[in-house]
């Protein structure tokens, strides 16, 4: 069982030993003109990535942007867990608890709405919604770690035992107050994109 939640702290900025510095010394032998138009801004290792932001700080329309270009090569490719894909949409496996079926979909990241959408695959152009998490409503999250007996009876026997790796089911309420709370249990490709995914949840929960 994870423990869904978050935490904030606040630290002094502290001085990166990484920033380039540029210190200059005047000579009054040397050509005026060297100085005529010095630098208002120092550069520094910072400041080198694209848009003047740290590396991996990315703004969600540039997620998106980043994830259509990650369509452009190829949806049928395997590709690990990453924020970009997150928003693009993942292939996934859907385990019914009430019927036992197993669904092919995908699903979507929405930092933007703070949803976890999943949606049946095709060439639909407007797929059927089979789920929406509202990622505030989330009340746990379990993984086949945790104990087979954590999931609904029955869920554990759709899968291989390689399916299990990827297995976690999300608890979460509804906006109904009278109804029970709901179970998503979703298959990812691998054990590692589950724990990236989960990671991934909760740091744009507490974002």
């Amino acid at each position: 069982m994870l423990f869904w939640s978050c935490c904030s702290s606040c630290c002094a900025p502290s001085e990166d030993p990484n920033q380039l510095r540029f210190e200059i010394s005047t000579d009054e032998n040397l050509p005026s003109k060297l100085f005529d138009d010095p630098p208002s801004v120092i550069p520094t290792l910072l400041m080198s990535q694209p848009g003047g932001k740290a590396a991996g700080v990315a703004q969600v329309p540039k997620l998106k942007q980043l994830a259509a270009e990650d369509e452009d090569l190829g949806k049928d490719q395997p590709t690990v867990f990453t924020p970009i894909s997150a928003v693009a949409g993942r292939k996934c496996t859907l385990l019914s608890e009430r019927t036992g079926a197993r669904t092919a979909g995908e699903y979507v990241v929405e930092a933007e709405s703070l949803q976890l959408t999943v949606r049946a695959t095709g060439s639909s152009e407007r797929p059927e919604v089979l789920h929406r998490c509202p990622l505030m409503h989330i009340e746990d999250i379990y993984i086949v770690e945790d104990g087979e007996d954590c999931f609904p009876p029955g869920i554990i026997e759709l899968l291989t035992p390689e399916e299990k790796d990827g297995l976690f089911m999300i608890v979460h309420s509804v906006d109904d107050p009278n109804a029970d709370v709901a179970h998503l249990c979703l298959v990812e490709a691998s054990r590692s994109d589950r724990d990236n995914l989960l990671e991934h949840l909760r740091d744009v929960t507490c974002s």
